[in-house]
């Protein structure tokens, strides 16, 4: 199936999951970062394409809890793509997120996701994913 304009990019394909064992073990191994209602793991790589994994505990809920949480950070990653290129993320909601709509915990997911990237309100030894790039 061949896609065109805009919509292409709109998806949340096989590509843009994490899905294999290795690749998973290594954002837990050596990804960086977290927050404070998402634990974030982040791994940077060469690949433009951006890859998201979430994973959500049952301590948040019952399954239409998990997945209200679930489909509120992949609606968030799909249309914010551009800001995770280059990047293998991981995140695991904080149980605080279990009462909230499915667009506030997406709003919430990018708020954060571009604290913990830009490391805004950090001490000089609590360095950012930028901050490692030489501020780019």
């Amino acid at each position: 199936m061949v896609e065109y304009g805009a919509k292409a990019d709109q998806g949340f394909t096989r590509t843009h999951r994490l899905r294999l064992k290795r690749d998973i073990d290594r954002v837990f191994r050596e990804g960086v970062r977290s927050g404070k209602a998402f634990a974030f793991r982040i791994l940077r790589k060469d690949d433009p394409t951006p890859r998201l994994l979430v994973v959500v505990s049952r301590k948040l809920g019952k399954a239409v809890v998990r997945n209200r949480i679930r489909r509120g950070v992949r609606e968030a990653f799909r249309t914010h793509k551009g800001l995770f290129s280059h990047c293998d993320v991981v995140v695991i909601p904080q149980p605080e997120l279990a009462g909230l709509p499915a667009g506030e915990i997406g709003r919430r997911f990018i708020q954060e996701f571009r604290e913990v990237w830009d490391a805004s309100g950090d001490t000089p030894d609590q360095r950012g994913l930028r901050a490692e790039e030489g501020g780019a």
